[in-house]
């Protein structure tokens, strides 16, 4: 980008512009400009707005970021004139973008059917109680049983012949799996299903009730392998 005559007779360096930084919506733009202790300044069309962090090269070593406190465009005159003064102001420390948490999209298809209106509108408690109820259901159908909670998870997955088979390996292995499995459907029912330890959930807390939905979705998918 072209600098007004006057930034151009005094030197440029490169510089990097930060908007909405540690957000989702960051960007990054790498740009020439005249940096001085109190302002810098810009090409005329350079995108730099109030409240953008502007990092500049430290010629003792490292990076100095300043923040774009004021930003003058001066649109006037020939075009050798025109140039954007930005005043600078204190850079809040770096900030990371937040981790992706999961989201209710992606996880398994009955426990959005179950649950995804509820948590959408703030009700996890209810959330979590429709995702493992669904969980129940689905084993009950699949065992052909009657029972529920941990009596039917013991009848449905344990013994020599068990009813519902999600062990994907033979032997021993296969064994260990098929046990493991049914220590966490039964758990799922004795630890979350029962209200008694239900009530640990509070509709305050979208996070826990999400990290509960997810082990849902796990047991369904577990079960995927059977219905296929």
């Amino acid at each position: 980008m072209p600098l007004p005559s006057v930034a151009r007779s005094h030197g440029t360096k490169k510089v990097v512009i930060i908007r909405n930084e540690g957000t989702d919506d960051e960007e990054r733009a790498e740009v020439e400009a005249m940096i001085q202790a109190s302002a810098g300044y810009f090409d005329v069309k350079t995108p730099i707005y109030e409240g953008d962090v502007v990092e500049v090269p430290d010629p003792r070593g490292g990076i100095d970021r300043r923040l774009a406190q004021q930003v003058d465009v001066n649109d006037y005159g020939s075009r050798s004139l025109q140039h954007i003064k930005v005043t600078w102001g204190k850079a809040p420390a770096p900030r990371t973008a937040p981790v992706r948490r999961l989201s209710i999209e992606r996880m398994h298809q009955d426990v959005i059917a179950a649950s995804g209106d509820l948590f959408a509108d703030g009700h996890y408690y209810s959330a979590v109680a429709e995702a493992f109820k669904s969980v129940e259901v689905r084993v009950r159908v699949l065992a052909e049983s009657e029972k529920s909670g941990a009596q039917l998870m013991g009848e449905a997955f344990g013994g020599k012949d068990p009813r519902i088979n999600v062990a994907t390996f033979e032997g021993r292995s296969g064994q260990d799996e098929q046990e493991g499995f049914q220590a966490l459907f039964r758990g799922s029912m004795m630890a979350v299903r029962n209200p008694k330890a239900h009530e640990l959930i509070v509709d305050e807390d979208p996070v826990e009730a999400l990290e509960y939905l997810g082990f849902a979705s796990l047991l369904h998918r577990r079960l995927d392998r059977v219905d296929a």
